[in-house]
């Protein structure tokens, strides 16, 4: 019982941690370009994870194999997972931005039924759908909209939401064969590279603003908005089946649009609202779903 009861503080912590980085993103665009923010959130947590491995005296990973999973892991989420969060960032709300990005429990229980061999019942398969016409409810508004920015921020966020399920994919493949720190600081150093790609070259570098506002923002990003939670969701794909995990992501939009209110003054429309709360009742019927199959 102790187990499942730390499973499931850690989950809903990690949760509560990914849900600050959409405001703290909102927060860095004075001071930097967008990508060039993201490659240093990516490096700074890498760093810090390998040298807390590195004193730790963890195992080094030596295997080709796991290399290999280390750099899709890096590419799915690093990669492909920061450059649509931060651009979607800069482009739709941080409570929107938030909320879409649960676009990913969706596809991964999809990935993870065909490739991990998951299977789900009726119920939980219910709330997935039930789920994904939250998010379509959500994001009717924007679509049909003549801002383009708002479709492009949409655009951006969903396809950061399916690298993020593909990661997940293979960390919960490669979750029982590599240590935990270093297979995190590695693909975030792995991952940052095409960041940097995209910084140096599709955006203009005026002199960065190194005051203490950006430094404290860059940091709050890169450990406990991005060390911290990656170690957590690792070390929790060894205890549950990907889709179980996948059911405390929906709490992620509960906390993003508190935040949203609470430090940007964020209001929805009815039709938003009404996509939220699909989306926390496909939270309910999914989790009920896992219990009762249990």
């Amino acid at each position: 019982m102790r187990p499942k009861v730390f499973a499931t503080i850690g989950a809903v912590f990690t949760m509560v941690l990914w849900a600050t980085c959409f405001p703290l993103i909102s927060l860095s665009l004075p001071y930097a370009p967008i990508m060039l923010t993201a490659l240093f959130r990516a490096v700074i947590a890498g760093i810090f994870l390998i040298v807390i491995a590195w004193i730790l005296g963890r195992p080094f990973p030596r295997s080709t194999k796991v290399y290999l999973y280390i750099l899709g892991i890096g590419l799915t989420a690093t990669s492909i997972g920061f450059w649509g969060m931060f651009y979607a960032g800069s482009l739709i709300t941080p409570g929107l931005a938030t909320v879409l990005t649960n676009t990913q429990p969706l596809i991964a229980g999809l990935l993870g039924w065909h490739i991990l061999n998951e299977r789900i019942g009726k119920r939980a398969m219910l709330g997935t759908l039930l789920g994904f016409s939250g998010i379509v409810v959500i994001s009717a508004e924007s679509l049909f909209a003549t801002d383009v920015q708002s479709v492009s921020g949409i655009a951006y966020v969903v396809i950061a939401a399916a690298g993020l399920a593909i990661s997940n994919i293979l960390l919960k493949k490669s979750a029982n064969r590599v240590d935990v720190l270093y297979a995190m600081g590695f693909q975030l150093l792995l991952g940052a590279i095409p960041l940097a790609l995209l910084a140096f070259f599709n955006t203009s570098l005026p002199p960065l603003s190194w005051n203490w506002d950006y430094v404290w923002i860059l940091l709050a990003l890169a450990l406990p908005g991005t060390a911290l939670p990656f170690i957590l969701w690792f070390w929790l794909m060894d205890t549950a089946p990907l889709y179980k995990l996948n059911v405390y992501s929906f709490l992620t939009p509960v906390f993003g649009l508190y935040l949203g209110y609470t430090y940007f003054s964020e209001s929805l429309s009815s039709m938003q609202w009404l996509g939220v709360f699909l989306v926390i009742a496909a939270m309910l019927l999914v989790n009920s779903s896992t219990r009762a199959a249990k």
